[in-house]
């Protein structure tokens, strides 16, 4: 057996070879990479962020945008009526999504699991800051200057 014999032969153009597509695993843009595969499942990529119903409880809660943002429309109307319920259902409402009760139909938000300790910290971190601030003070003197 020479050398020659082992080695096959390599043809100038393969039939197979397409030069425009990408080879096997790489993505032909970075778009690509979001997509969904084959054998993934597409309803865990349509699920609601953590993290975005998070900061929208956080910083929008009394307006109701977390709550519009999981498709809960009514809810999310009441709230806003009610300026969250006077701050009462904001802050319920954010110990919910903190805790994991908050879902987009009947599934957990997706990243919870990786996200809620930072999460957490973060909106404790933001408690004790506020609070050392006194930003509940000047927030009853911006309400009590409007009437």
């Amino acid at each position: 057996m020479t050398a020659t014999s082992e080695i096959p032969a390599l043809s100038d153009a393969p039939a197979s070879h397409n030069p425009a597509a990408p080879s096997p695993g790489v993505p032909a843009s970075p778009l690509e990479s979001l997509a969904p595969l084959d054998g993934q499942d597409t309803k865990a990529a349509a699920n609601r962020s953590f993290v975005i119903t998070w900061l929208l409880s956080m910083l929008f809660g009394i307006l109701g945008l977390d709550r519009f943002y999981t498709g809960r429309y009514l809810t999310g109307a009441l709230k806003l009526l009610s300026l969250g319920g006077l701050g009462i259902w904001w802050i319920i409402d954010l110990g919910i999504v903190l805790a994991g009760g908050l879902r987009y139909g009947r599934d957990p938000l997706r990243g919870y699991t990786q996200d809620k300790e930072i999460a957490w910290i973060a909106t404790g971190f933001t408690l004790i800051v506020a609070y050392s601030l006194q930003v509940d003070e000047l927030v009853a003197k911006l309400v009590t200057g409007l009437f």
